[in-house]
């Protein structure tokens, strides 16, 4: 989740013009309650200024809604993970985002992929990637969709 306070908006008029349509901040939060990502469009593909130069987005739910307002290959996806195993805080390119089918009518589980390798949950809630069932390939380094042959077993 996204969070800011009215203090934080941007004071200089000249800035908020320039912003628009989008209402800027100087500083925003976020809880780990869901992961969140950054998107970076193509700066080729978006020559009449039309997307802000980066997105911060929160939930795999509504990565998939921006970036599904985009042409595959112009744009880029990170995440801010959290230390793993030790290792420390670090910006890294996620190469992937997998779903997997909600249990009893539940929302799916989504997981990313790092350009190191690592399957993370989206959700804090998630606590590790279960055996039993396939995981869908949601988006993957090309921007693709779904298909049968990007469901893989873990």
């Amino acid at each position: 989740m996204l969070f800011t306070d009215a203090k934080w908006a941007e004071s200089s008029d000249f800035r908020k013009a320039i912003a628009k349509p989008y209402q800027p901040w100087c500083c925003v939060g976020w809880t780990d309650e869901a992961v969140c990502f950054w998107v970076f469009p193509d700066h080729a593909s978006n020559l009449a200024g039309e997307l802000p130069d980066g997105l911060l987005v929160a939930g795999p739910h509504v990565l998939l809604d921006v970036i599904g307002q985009m042409a595959p290959t112009t744009f880029s996806v990170y995440v801010m993970q959290v230390g793993i195993e030790g290792r420390p805080v670090a910006l890294q390119q996620v190469t992937g985002l997998w779903s997997q089918p909600g249990v009893n009518g539940l929302p799916p589980d989504y997981w990313y992929r790092t350009d190191e390798g690592d399957l993370v949950p989206c959700s804090r809630f998630q606590q590790h990637v279960p055996g039993d069932a396939p995981l869908e390939l949601a988006f993957g380094p090309e921007g693709l969709g779904c298909s049968d042959a990007d469901r893989v077993a873990v």
